[in-house]
């Protein structure tokens, strides 16, 4: 199998994956990329909208407006850093209520899909730990197109 191939697997995964977690996520009025970006706060207590920005790989304007959109909802709690222009995030009580009760629906899904498939649990690190190598040799070059 040529190279080419893995990566037109792995992109191709993406919309049907976004297609089965929609209905969870219109649930709590989220949106994909709103998801991801609660997901970021949780994982990433105190954190920043350029450290957000760079995690999760979109512009800083895009970060600004779902941010804005999450604290709009109450889901976030901002509060000043050391830096005055600099905010620090975290979820509020709603947010982390609604994230624990998203990601419990997601990994049910999750586990649903994955059970018609014949893999065992080795196989499934196998293919993540590949998955990570990937994205990390992918983030350090855009990072270095960055700079």
């Amino acid at each position: 199998m040529q190279l080419m191939h893995l990566f037109d697997h792995v992109t191709k995964l993406y919309r049907p994956y976004v297609k089965l977690i929609q209905p969870l996520l219109d649930a709590y009025q989220l949106h994909p990329a709103q998801w991801l970006i609660l997901k970021d706060i949780h994982q990433h207590p105190e954190t920043t909208l350029v450290q957000v920005s760079k995690r999760r790989s979109i512009e800083k304007p895009t970060a600004r407006k779902i941010l804005k959109v999450l604290d709009e909802r109450g889901l976030l709690s901002i509060q000043p850093g050391q830096d005055k222009r600099e905010k620090l995030l975290t979820l509020s009580i709603e947010g982390e209520a609604v994230y624990h009760e998203l990601i419990t629906d997601i990994q049910n899904k999750q586990i649903e899909i994955a059970a018609t498939l014949p893999m065992t649990s080795a196989e499934v690190e196998q293919t993540m730990h590949l998955l990570d190598q990937l994205y990390r040799r992918m983030i350090a070059q855009v990072q270095q197109l960055e700079s």
